[in-house]
């Protein structure tokens, strides 16, 4: 199981970044066998990459839950879900990371557009995404928020990439025998495959919010016809992905070897 080197002796190491044969950025670093996919940016991820990451995972995932337990009918929460995901998460609070100031009521993406990459220099995997998303808001443009902050956060967030593509391989060959039952066990399986109890505990979140919202007919739809037209392979981990993904605390190899 070949995978990184360089954090084990080391924080960081020189890189070149590059121009693969598909036009996407990407990094050759210094001691590594396989060229990593994408150009994480330190001023993007700890910076407006990071508040966007946290209003969401607040506002659309924690609050969703604290209401569900406090007893809030399920059409009211998915419809509150699905206002914010049309007309785009606002900053809740007037705060500041670093030298970045951010104002309450502001469309969490629009701080981020400056740091998003174009789709012909996104990697295969995220081209993908944005190519299908793309068709299905021509028919549905209420998806552009949801199409833009997706991509965006795993073209920059490549341990969030990576675990997208990771449940391919468990969600590909079987989804459409009962869509809602096949992700809810891809989703245990992500859990499983997780090392942290920090990242266990937000793939529950994720999984009981993601299968909550499909109750609603058509958001079902919406799945289905993105499983329908999606060119999975173009998903699948590469074998360079599974290079760099072993070094980020989680079972890449989980249903070969045991951990």
């Amino acid at each position: 199981m070949p995978m990184v080197q360089y954090w084990k002796f080391k924080e960081y190491v020189a890189a070149k970044v590059m121009q693969n044969k598909d036009g996407a950025l990407v990094m050759k670093m210094e001691g590594e066998d396989e060229i990593f996919p994408g150009f994480p940016r330190g001023h993007s991820l700890y910076g407006t990459l990071s508040k966007l990451k946290h209003e969401i995972k607040d506002q659309i995932f924690n609050d969703s839950w604290w209401a569900l337990e406090k007893g809030t009918p399920i059409t009211e929460v998915i419809e509150r879900i699905k206002k914010l995901v049309i007309e785009g998460v606002k900053v809740r609070d007037t705060s500041s990371i670093g030298e970045i100031n951010f104002t309450a009521g502001e469309d969490c993406l629009e701080f981020c557009r400056y740091d998003m990459l174009p789709p012909n220099r996104m990697v295969a995997p995220i081209k993908e995404l944005w190519r299908v998303l793309d068709k299905m808001e021509k028919k549905e443009p209420r998806l552009r928020w949801l199409k833009e902050t997706l991509t965006f956060i795993c073209q920059e967030d490549d341990a969030t990439r990576f675990r997208v593509q990771w449940i391919v391989q468990i969600l590909r060959p079987r989804w459409w025998k009962d869509p809602i039952k096949w992700l809810n066990l891809t989703l245990e399986e992500l859990e499983n495959a997780e090392i942290t109890g920090d990242m266990k505990l937000r793939i529950k979140l994720l999984r009981r919010i993601w299968l909550l919202v499909l109750k609603d007919k058509k958001i079902l739809e919406l799945y289905k016809e993105f499983c329908k037209e999606v060119n999975w392979s173009k998903l699948e981990l590469s074998r360079a992905d599974k290079y760099h993904f072993r070094g980020k605390y989680f079972r890449v190899d989980f249903d070969r070897f045991e951990y």
